[in-house]
């Protein structure tokens, strides 16, 4: 069972209050002609000076990287679109129509007629999808070749992002690409739109972020800079496991994920969830998914924003036997996987400092993955990325946990790279095996809960009747499944010179 005496947080998020504008800000004369004009630039300095935001805070609010932010600031970049006008209106409270915009103020709209029947319709479909993601996942899973499905995992696993035995995580390698091309779909298409709600009775929302901000948000919405994975150059070929794993990436926005890859899942519960809330199986096909269609492939990097996770297996190895823990993620503070048991830490590949790519501390997987153990294990607060950066040779745990590694008492395998059937969201599999000692020195006060849910009770065994039954009884996140659907393939490599 888990340790009794580990330390219960209660609310243990510690996420900061997105900046708002003072009241009367945008009503000023001089900045109703700056609004009138479109002067964006101007609008985003005079929301930082009375808010005290930082650029990357502009960017998470409006769904921009920082750079572009900056250059919109120093007015070498401009906003000429509407879609980047509304995001700016949206994110920074600027009322619409002093931008030009028509007012679509959902406060404000009738809660009754084809509106409100809409967002009633939209927010059972989310409810069901939330209910049966892990049924939902199978289905779609289903439709994809055979070649491409890791077992019953819900993940979709080529040969060469599969790696034929475990490599350490330091032998993949990273590549960083300065320019990030735009991907051809981003949530916006024609197709996409029965999957969001109306603003008004001709008007849907434009993206599916913005309907998840006003009608279901979660505790965890924030439009961080992530990593989107831009290609994987394995040595292999497409018919046999790969030697090593090679990961070039762009950036991308974490509501980028969101429009894609939650509108691909809610197409899925649309047309498998009757209103009854029954699963017709039936009815997931391709020729019933018109959004999907457009990214059939989900190895053609190119046609969408694929947002990189790192998902670990964590591992308390002793004379005894080897354990593990899972986390029962919560729907109520989590966006996607929501009542779904998942191994932990996961957590998105991204920048926790504001320093660029690939200059960088952050851009590196062990780093990633050791920020993830002090969240998610031990509920320190985490890095939101407008900080300083980290440094990682004297501050704890981080300090700690890589010392550790480098005297060989923690062991972090790459086990290969897969994306989630369901809403393609890509993820580096991991596990990482710690010597009994290590473990309960590190995390002798792991959390009872964090910020995406809550730690399961038991302590599982890592023995085959346990894995069996998480994989086949068990509602299990795909990342989480594949990672212990692999790791008990790879068990004599793992456990090998374990205590």
């Amino acid at each position: 069972m888990a340790n009794p005496d580990r330390k219960a947080t209660g609310d243990v998020s510690h996420h900061k209050q997105p900046p708002k504008p003072p009241p009367g800000l945008w009503e000023r004369p001089d900045v109703v002609q700056l609004l009138a004009d479109r002067d964006i630039g101007a609008v985003v300095r005079i929301f930082r000076k009375w808010t005290g935001a930082s650029q990357t805070d502009v960017g998470m609010l409006v769904g921009l990287p920082q750079p572009h932010i900056s250059e919109i600031e120093r007015g070498s970049r401009k906003v000429t679109s509407l879609e980047l006008v509304e995001r700016f209106a949206e994110g920074l409270q600027i009322p619409r129509k002093l931008v030009g915009l028509a007012d679509a103020d959902i406060e404000n709209m009738p809660e009754q007629g084809v509106v409100a029947e809409s967002r009633r319709q939209w927010l059972r479909t989310r409810q069901s999808l939330g209910l049966h993601r892990g049924a939902l996942t199978q289905l779609v899973s289903n439709i994809y070749p055979e070649a491409i499905r890791l077992g019953n995992t819900g993940m979709l696993m080529p040969a060469r992002w599969r790696l034929a035995k475990p490599a350490d995580l330091a032998d993949v390698r990273l590549r960083w690409q300065e320019s990030t091309p735009r991907p051809l779909i981003t949530g916006a298409e024609r197709e996409a739109r029965r999957v969001r709600p109306l603003v008004t009775p001709t008007r849907e929302y434009t993206r599916y972020h913005r309907a998840m901000r006003e009608l279901a948000r979660p505790r965890l919405f924030e439009n961080r800079l992530t990593y989107r994975l831009l290609d994987v150059a394995p040595e292999g070929d497409d018919q046999q496991p790969c030697l090593e794993l090679s990961l070039t990436l762009g950036e991308m926005c974490y509501f980028d994920m969101i429009d894609v890859g939650e509108t691909l899942a809610h197409e899925v519960a649309l047309v498998a969830v009757n209103d009854k809330d029954q699963i017709r199986p039936e009815e997931v096909r391709w020729e019933n998914l018109s959004f999907r269609r457009l990214i059939r492939d989900p190895f053609e990097l190119a046609s969408y924003p694929l947002m990189t996770s790192i998902s670990t297996l964590t591992v308390r190895s002793s004379r005894a036997g080897s354990t593990f823990f899972l986390l029962r993620r919560n729907p109520a503070k989590v966006a996607i996987a929501g009542g779904m048991l998942s191994v932990f830490p996961t957590g998105v590949f991204q920048p926790a400092s504001v320093l660029p790519v690939p200059e960088s501390p952050d851009f590196d997987l062990w780093r990633n993955v050791m920020r993830e153990y002090s969240e998610e294990f031990l509920g320190n607060p985490e890095h939101d990325g407008d900080g300083p950066p980290i440094d990682y040779a004297t501050e704890e745990p981080f300090r700690t946990l890589d010392a550790a590694r480098r005297a060989g008492h923690i062991r972090v395998f790459a086990l290969g790279a897969g994306v989630d059937a369901l809403n393609y969201v890509g993820d580096l599999l991991t596990v990482a095996v710690f010597e009994a000692s290590t473990f309960d020195s590190l995390f002798g006060e792991m959390v009872d809960e964090n910020d995406e849910g809550e730690v399961d009770a038991e302590e599982f065994s890592f023995d085959g009747p346990t894995i069996h039954r998480l994989l086949t009884s068990e509602s299990m996140a795909p990342s989480g499944a594949a990672c212990l659907h692999l790791a008990w393939e790879h068990r004599e490599v793992i456990l090998s010179g374990a205590a």
